[in-house]
């Protein structure tokens, strides 16, 4: 990657939006080891990097559609950019979030559900942007024993939070109800998929697969390595590692083949329409539903 825009850094996330759009989030190792607050941004758009900084340390993102189209970041502390055609709003998610309360927790990371983009943390937490400089808890009746790690949704009325303990709550729109899913290990990530089933992943391999109250565990012997993010392309899951992506072929996981040039680091997925991004530390590979292509 040397003499790439991106050489010499390490790359934390990034959100795809178009076949030939997308964001990166990424931070310079020097400036991490002495942890010092920053976010190295690009926009890509075919083939061409856009850099930009941010003062906070984003360590996940989303694309979004309300208040208005953008893509907002969020850092570990609480800090936020919403970044739109009009500019950028920044901001703190506990300062800025309605109504104020004391539930505050390191934020793990951010989704977009049914157009609106939700963050979650620890302690329970669970809020969504409303407006450029405004989040409103939907977190009633969440435990502040349930650290939350990812979440996702059908829609506003439909969400499933998942985190350690193998904790998984659904919200229907007014409440959280707690659900058994079969294990007690730390749950990843979780996608409420195109077949109408939310999937979840997690440490050690382990994938469930059901909705509501009922739920099954899939005997997948492909890996035991850590699940850390699931995505639905093109009527299938998606399933990355620290070290590979795989897809599902009904019980059975399946490493995808990104042909001669392989990335050495997998770790995120980002879907948009006819495109699928995979997302490592030095990798960033691009799939069309035929082949792979690098973009870093």
């Amino acid at each position: 990657m040397a003499g790439h825009p991106l050489s010499g850094l390490i790359i934390r996330t990034g959100a795809v939006r178009l076949p030939d759009v997308g964001y990166i989030l990424a931070c310079d190792p020097e400036r991490e080891s002495q942890e010092i607050q920053h976010t190295i941004s690009f926009t890509w758009k075919s083939g061409k990097f856009n850099r930009g900084e941010a003062n906070f340390s984003a360590v996940s993102c989303c694309i979004t559609q309300h208040p208005e189209p953008g893509l907002v970041k969020v850092g570990g502390s609480g800090s936020y950019s919403f970044e739109t055609g009009r500019g950028i709003t920044a901001g703190n998610i506990f300062k800025n979030g309605q109504p104020q309360q004391s539930r505050t927790g390191d934020i793990r990371s951010t989704s977009e559900i049914a157009g609106s983009a939700y963050a979650v943390g620890l302690r329970g937490l669970v809020c969504r942007l409303d407006q450029s400089r405004m989040w409103t808890y939907v977190d009633h009746g969440l435990p502040r024993t349930f650290n939350i790690q990812a979440v996702h949704g059908f829609n506003g009325s439909d969400i499933y939070a998942v985190g350690r303990r193998g904790d998984v709550w659904r919200f229907d729109g007014h409440d959280w109800m707690k659900l058994e899913v079969s294990t007690n290990g730390l749950l990843t990530t979780v996608k409420c998929a195109g077949d109408g089933l939310v999937y979840i992943g997690g440490h050690s391999g382990i994938l469930i697969r059901g909705r509501e109250t009922a739920w099954n565990v899939i005997d997948q012997e492909e890996t035991t390595d850590d699940l850390w993010d699931l995505e639905w392309f093109e009527g299938t899951l998606y399933v990355s590692t620290m070290s590979g992506v795989y897809r599902l072929r009904g019980e059975t996981l399946e490493a995808v083949d990104f042909g001669a040039d392989s990335p050495k680091t997998t770790y995120q997925l980002s879907a948009a329409k006819g495109v699928l991004w995979s997302i490592g530390r030095s990798d960033v590979m691009s799939f069309d539903g035929e082949r792979w292509t690098r973009v870093v």
